[in-house]
């Protein structure tokens, strides 16, 4: 019986062997096609920079390729173990991109206030040089305000289009797990309860108003996307510090953060 069951070993070692030439194969070529696609897309169709077009197509062909390798066929009792010579490069092309999004994010602010910068010192030289009274330049520095920050609204602003990308964060975190509770129960993690739908229910909430708020009340609905932003995030926070530490409420965490930063920002803008 020994001798049989190491025949019947080796014979499924040789064709498992014979099974993944053509499966290592694709497991390399799916992800190299992938970094390709999305480099050229990003650059030459998005007109992204080289930087953020690199990152991007690594952070999607790492994670093609760290799935195709678990999909790989191996001898029944045995796993696949990837060390930091995948997740590093990874890593840090995240961080990039990170970088980069904020960047993006908040060079609009920049741009707007050199602008008004710019408009206020020319109302200013013309009441200074009689060209128009004093009234008449309030009047004008009062009517910039309120177009500059209602300029933009009919389409999605980049501040909204950041919300969006953290409430579809936070929605994603939801159906993530929460809670790893033992390796043969691990997706009895997706049990959140009554804190995780409160959870998903502000975030959804907090992004309404971005298709449905009238001009006249954008600074107050700014302020209560602020609130609810702020409450689900001390819901998430609140899991964190009971142990729900899984890739669930890390993801609710970062929508929240980023939500947070760009409403924040957008805030700020109205208010100038």
């Amino acid at each position: 019986m020994t001798e049989i069951a190491s025949q019947s070993a080796e014979i499924t070692s040789i064709l498992l062997t014979v099974i993944s030439i053509p499966s290592i194969l694709l497991t390399i070529f799916i992800p190299l096609a992938c970094f390709i696609v999305v480099l050229l897309l990003l650059r030459f169709r998005a007109n992204a920079s080289w930087l953020t077009s690199i990152a991007a197509s690594m952070v999607v062909a790492t994670i093609l390729l760290i799935l195709g390798i678990r999909m790989l066929p191996h001898p029944p009792g045995t796993g696949v173990k990837m060390g930091g010579v995948f997740f590093l490069p990874a890593a840090i092309c995240a961080i990039i991109l990170l970088v980069q999004f904020f960047r993006w994010l908040l060079t609009t602010e920049a741009l707007q206030a050199n602008v008004n910068t710019a408009e206020r010192d020319k109302i200013l030289k013309m009441v200074e040089d009689g060209k128009i009274s004093t009234d008449e330049g309030s009047e004008l520095l009062d009517a910039m305000g309120r177009s500059s920050a209602l300029q933009g609204q009919d389409a999605f602003s980049r501040f909204d289009i950041a919300m969006l990308i953290g409430v579809a964060l936070v929605i994603l975190g939801f159906f993530l797990p929460w809670a790893n509770l033992g390796n043969r129960m691990y997706q009895v993690g997706h049990q959140r309860g009554p804190i995780g739908w409160a959870v998903l229910i502000v975030a959804v909430l907090s992004a309404v108003p971005i298709f449905v708020t009238p001009r006249e009340l954008l600074y107050k609905i700014s302020m209560l996307q602020i609130f609810l932003i702020l409450v689900g995030l001390a819901l998430v926070i609140k899991e964190l510090s009971v142990g729900a530490d899984q890739a669930g409420t890390i993801f609710c965490l970062a929508g929240f953060l980023i939500a947070l930063l760009s409403s924040g920002v957008k805030l700020k803008s109205l208010a100038a």
